[in-house]
């Protein structure tokens, strides 16, 4: 219990140090990029304890990825192809996994 909280504190606080002021973020003492980097950290962490709202994350991110115009994609340096591959096995990899756990 103590952990979520401490880890939802640490989210709703690095998300408005991020969203402050360049001024005033170095007048705190702190550099963007790191807020940025720990935030991001603490968010991946967040995901991996809530797996299934990971996945939900992962999928959209994939479905975004995968809808993207191939100029963006090019741009980004992404595969569509791999981003289509990635989401048929987030897709289809938990549904399978169910099925064979309920034998």
């Amino acid at each position: 219990m103590a952990a979520k909280f401490i880890l939802f504190f640490l989210i709703i606080f690095l998300s408005i140090a991020v969203n402050m002021p360049d001024s005033m973020i170095a007048r705190m003492g702190f550099d963007a990029n790191y807020l940025l980097a720990a935030l991001a950290a603490v968010a991946i962490t967040g995901l991996i304890v809530h797996r299934r709202l990971l996945l939900v994350v992962l999928v959209i991110i994939s479905t975004i990825g995968a809808n993207l115009p191939v100029a963006v994609a090019d741009q980004l340096g992404l595969d569509r192809d791999i981003l289509v591959a990635s989401l048929i096995a987030l897709v289809v990899i938990p549904y399978v996994a169910g099925k064979v756990e309920m034998k």
